[in-house]
């Protein structure tokens, strides 16, 4: 198989919090470029792409977090310096009553915002803002008062 075949699995979500009735979105801070984005890393063996993101996020974000079921997915694909392809889905995830921090050398920091600050940020990739946005979206459709 050529490096150009390779497919690497990975796992994240939009993580979320409710408080004083405010949604807040939790983004960790990449240590190369100091951009944000959503958590998330590589599935290891043996793990469900589930497993993966729940894991991912105690790692990157520090908390435990239930994914959100009904809640919209997102897939997306690119290519890796090298020519790997990493294949990335991404889940809804809330938690409450935890402080979000990163475990020592899984990210730069981690941030909390409201949908209007994230606004402003600069993400690290072009649909990291909409996948929030339709997130939001759902979640004021679906579960309102908060999650």
């Amino acid at each position: 198989m050529s490096q150009l075949q390779r497919v690497e699995q990975s796992a994240g979500a939009v993580l979320l919090t409710v408080l004083e009735g405010t949604r807040y979105y939790v983004l960790v801070e990449e240590c190369a470029t100091g951009s944000l984005g959503l958590p998330k890393g590589h599935q290891e063996e043996g793990e469900t792409l589930r497993e993966a993101a729940l894991r991912e996020i105690w790692e990157e974000a520090g908390v435990k977090a239930n994914l959100v079921k009904g809640a919209p997915v997102q897939e997306t694909e690119y290519t890796l310096p090298g020519g790997i392809r990493k294949h990335v889905t991404y889940y809804t995830a809330v938690f409450s009553g935890q402080t979000p921090h990163p475990h020592p050398g899984e990210a730069g920091g981690v941030r909390i915002y409201t949908l209007r600050q994230l606004m402003s940020q600069r993400l690290n990739h072009v649909t990291t803002l909409s996948f929030i946005q339709r997130v939001d979206g759902w979640m004021e459709e679906n579960r309102p008062g908060g999650v």
